[in-house]
């Protein structure tokens, strides 16, 4: 089956109507927890019903809306239904709650959020502040209707099941182009609030086209699908290029390590994506003797650890990798197939962009020095557009034609990039990128503190930790595990650090900037000794 689109055909009802018309019995999505099944047609046919029913609430071409959602089909037939409708996709981590969960609805300027019914309650905490919020839907779970007997808000809530029960097939009638504007994705803040990259269809897309052109994606391949489905990752890289390939999508709730094989077994999957320390929790359990007996031939891992070529002969895979953000896009890769001498590195960049390393002045690095990553487009809409509400800080990324990354790395004589460090003040746990200048802000909050500093903490997993050191104001007492239950209480759980050291105060610079990279090492040199959550038996509730 063709799956080449050309630039102009990148929009994501266009790319389903292509798959129903040639292939529409073809299952395309499975929900592994309950079995249920969509084919082509009947989830055309579904996200169509979706798209009728918010229209009738006031959705249209343009309308922002907000997903509060984990991974279940109703989530993807949602993004498939505001797509046909010229909505703007809104997805919120679904760890988010309080001060967070606020300023993402109200700086995305949401007109309607659908949320789990089980997230209700957070909801409910913040709509007194989300003044252009005018309804709320609500989705119960494996598409059973939401109980809104008890729930006094002062917006209208309805059913997800009932709306989409009583609403047309009929398609709607909505002027899309790869150029209309599908979402928004929202990155970590790192010198100030989270900023949200505008993508268009062409730009969501062209994470499945490359992906086909690097790694040979094709219409037999089963994308086993874990990671969360409101980052980029699992709804771009994985669902996107499923789609785009005529591929299959079977959709699990979360990642288990415990877990990941059997279902990899049980759906034979062909090819899934690892984040993070994921492959490292899948490489540290015991050998099996049926660790090869899958139907895996390429697995995504970012980053390809050292002892790759055991994890491929053990699990009975290629491995592959691949660079990008959500500010821009996917933009290089290392397929299967590269020479040996090369891993470790992000490989080449896909034939529709450009990367260079560039220096302080923006010239570029001659090989083996290190700089600044910088990429463009060499096609109109691949990447993301700029920052929503933050012309300021889209200007500062895109200086002298080329999009600023943050990210540091050299180029090889061979052309080969090699990724080095990332100069934003981000930290990478467990695939979650955090902003420190949130978790401060938070911490900061707390009356009994004067100031914090946060920062990314190194451990024995190689694996990023939030770590946080925290001055207090004068004649003030707190203890780690009450600014614990204050951050537990204002940010997803993923954020909350795990190691805290309170100090008389923070060591700064001659501008009072405070020396992070004292603090970090300080701590590093001591963790054996340093407060630790986990080791303080505390749990946070997802």
């Amino acid at each position: 089956m063709n799956t080449s689109f050309p630039l102009p055909a990148l929009s994501f009802p266009n790319v389903l109507a292509h798959h129903v018309a040639r292939n529409g019995t073809k299952v395309f999505l499975t929900e592994l927890a309950t079995g249920r099944k969509w084919t082509f047609s009947e989830l055309d046919a579904w996200s169509n019903r979706l798209a009728n029913g918010l229209y009738a609430l006031g959705v249209a071409h343009g309308t922002h809306v907000g997903l509060l959602m984990g991974n279940c089909a109703e989530h993807l037939a949602l993004f498939l239904a505001l797509g046909k409708l010229g909505a703007v996709y809104v997805p919120v981590n679904t760890a988010a709650r309080g001060e967070l969960l606020r300023y993402y609805f109200a700086h995305a300027s949401v007109r309607l959020v659908i949320a789990d019914e089980e997230l209700a309650p957070r909801l409910a905490d913040v709509l007194i502040d989300l003044p252009e919020l005018q309804d709320v839907v609500l989705a119960g779970r494996a598409g059973a209707g939401a109980d809104l007997s008890s729930l006094t808000w002062a917006r209208p809530v309805h059913d997800l099941a009932a709306m989409t029960a009583s609403a047309s097939d009929m398609p709607v009638q909505a002027d899309i182009h790869c150029h209309t504007l599908l979402m928004l994705a929202y990155t970590s803040g790192t010198t100030g609030p989270s900023k949200a990259s505008m993508l268009s269809h062409a730009a969501a897309l062209s994470y499945g086209t490359g992906g086909i052109e690097a790694h040979g994606y094709r219409q037999s391949d089963v994308f086993y699908v874990c990671l969360p489905l409101f980052h980029v990752n699992a709804l771009l890289t994985s669902t996107a290029t499923a789609l785009v390939s005529g591929a299959s999508v079977v959709l699990a709730e979360r990642f288990s390590a415990s877990n990941f094989f059997d279902e990899i077994r049980a759906c034979k999957a062909t090819t899934t994506n690892l984040l993070g320390a994921m492959t490292n929790f899948l490489w540290s359990r015991p050998p099996q003797a049926s660790d090869a007996d899958n139907a895996l031939r390429l697995v995504s891992m970012s980053p390809l650890p050292k002892f790759t070529p055991e994890f491929e002969k053990r699990f009975g895979l290629k491995a592959v990798t691949n660079y990008g953000l959500s500010d821009f896009g996917t933009v290089t890769s290392y397929p299967a197939g590269s020479p040996i001498e090369k891993l470790g590195s992000i490989g080449k960049p896909r034939s529709y962009f450009e990367a260079r390393i560039i220096d302080e002045n923006d010239m570029e690095c001659a090989p083996d020095v290190i700089g600044e990553i910088a990429l463009r487009t060499r096609e109109p809409w691949r990447a993301a557009t700029g920052y929503y509400k933050m012309p300021e800080a889209t200007a500062a990324a895109n200086r002298n034609q080329w999009f600023h990354t943050g990210d540091r790395a050299y180029r090889d004589a061979d052309g080969y990039l090699w990724f080095v460090d990332r100069k934003k003040d981000c930290i990478r746990r467990r695939g979650e990128n955090i902003s420190a200048f949130e978790v401060e802000q938070v911490i900061t909050s707390h009356p009994a503190v004067g100031s914090a500093a946060v920062f990314p903490v190194s451990t024995a997993e190689k694996d990023e930790e939030v770590g946080a050191a925290v001055a207090l104001r004068e004649g003030a007492v707190l203890t780690e595990r009450e600014l614990i239950e204050h951050c537990a209480q204002n940010m997803s759980y993923f954020m909350v650090p795990r190691y805290i050291q309170f100090m008389p105060e923070l060591p700064t610079t001659m501008n009072q900037k405070i020396e992070k990279f004292k603090l970090k090492q300080a701590m590093e040199a001591a963790l054996d000794t340093v407060w630790d959550r986990e080791r303080a038996g505390i749990v946070l509730a997802r």
